[in-house]
């Protein structure tokens, strides 16, 4: 699924989405992580169009961009509620520390 060609830490990654190959330009250690997001884009995309409408190309790929984005964004107030959560144990737990320390 993809052919690198090194220029310094860039390289230009082929992908393959839609039968169509595009050159990427990609950071040498971010390339596992680019080849997994289009093996993912090209599975929802396949998703999509197994649903039996036809879709042109461009509407297919700008429906799987935006069920992306909206998964991204779940994600992103997930890791918003943890860290609040978190924020509050540390403070709990600040509190506890500082109560020993005025004890002794």
């Amino acid at each position: 699924m993809s052919e690198a060609k090194s220029s310094n830490s860039i390289r230009q990654i082929t992908v393959t989405l839609f039968d169509q190959h595009y050159q990427v330009p990609c950071a040498e250690e971010e390339q596992d992580l680019l080849l997994e997001a289009v093996g993912l884009l090209n599975q929802q995309l396949e998703v999509t169009r197994s649903r039996g409408k036809l879709l042109n190309r461009e509407r297919a790929a700008l429906m799987v961009a935006v069920n992306l984005a909206a998964d991204l964004q779940r994600a992103r107030q997930a890791l918003e509620e943890r860290e609040q959560e978190l924020r509050l144990v540390e403070q709990r737990l600040q509190q506890l520390v500082d109560r020993t320390r005025g004890a002794e």
